[in-house]
């Protein structure tokens, strides 16, 4: 009798190994065959779950969508002020290995842009979000009118460091990003958090 296996884990492995094989190799290296050899099986593991190609792309949508949802949630718990938009700029630029990764793969759909649909609402729901995330942490630390300029201003400091940390990560370890978004809320008038606790930067993962 075949073994019982649960379809939302199996899913999860699925964008799981696609997000891999996006962050090596791009769009164009990201097929149901090479997903199955990604995953150690037969391409009937996937097409099982994930019908054609297009499916797989909106699977994939879906999963950074609901993964950021829930890394949000946790990096905004118990924080107000400064030390809240400080959390957020930290969650916004990536500091480690596994990030990099991750971020590298995001990049990597732009070039499908116009091709899927939800590739298109992803990359524009999510930057109208992340700009109004920032706006939401700017509130009563610049003034009112200063706040969609601040909000963008912050916005393209956090796009700039994700893709230098992307291009060149030996260039941009985690204490040189962390030194740049500190330049940049001065910039603002702002002060940063003395320190990040190690605990707290690991709790963004």
């Amino acid at each position: 009798m075949p073994r019982y296996v649960d379809p939302l884990t199996r899913r999860m492995e699925i964008t799981s190994a696609a997000m891999r094989i996006l962050a090596r190799g791009g769009p164009q290296a990201l097929t149901l065959k090479s997903l199955a050899e990604e995953l150690g099986g037969s391409i009937t593991l996937v097409t099982h779950f994930i019908s054609n190609r297009a499916e797989l792309f909106t699977a994939v949508v879906d999963d950074l969508t609901d993964s950021y949802d829930e890394e949000l949630r946790k990096a905004d718990e118990g924080l107000h002020g400064v030390e809240r938009l400080w959390r957020l700029l930290l969650w916004l630029s990536p500091s480690g290995p596994d990030e990099i990764e991750a971020e590298r793969a995001r990049i990597n759909l732009i070039s499908h842009r116009h091709e899927h649909p939800s590739i298109d609402h992803f990359f524009d729901s999510m930057e109208e979000r992340m700009r109004a995330l920032l706006r939401d942490r700017l509130s009563g630390l610049v003034p009112d009118d200063d706040l969609d300029h601040a909000a963008g201003f912050l916005r393209a400091v956090t796009n700039g460091l994700t893709l230098s940390a992307v291009e060149h990560p030996d260039l941009w370890p985690a204490d040189r990003v962390e030194q740049a978004l500190r330049t940049a809320v001065r910039g603002l008038g702002l002060e940063a958090p003395a320190s990040t606790d190690e605990a707290d930067v690991a709790a963004l993962a």
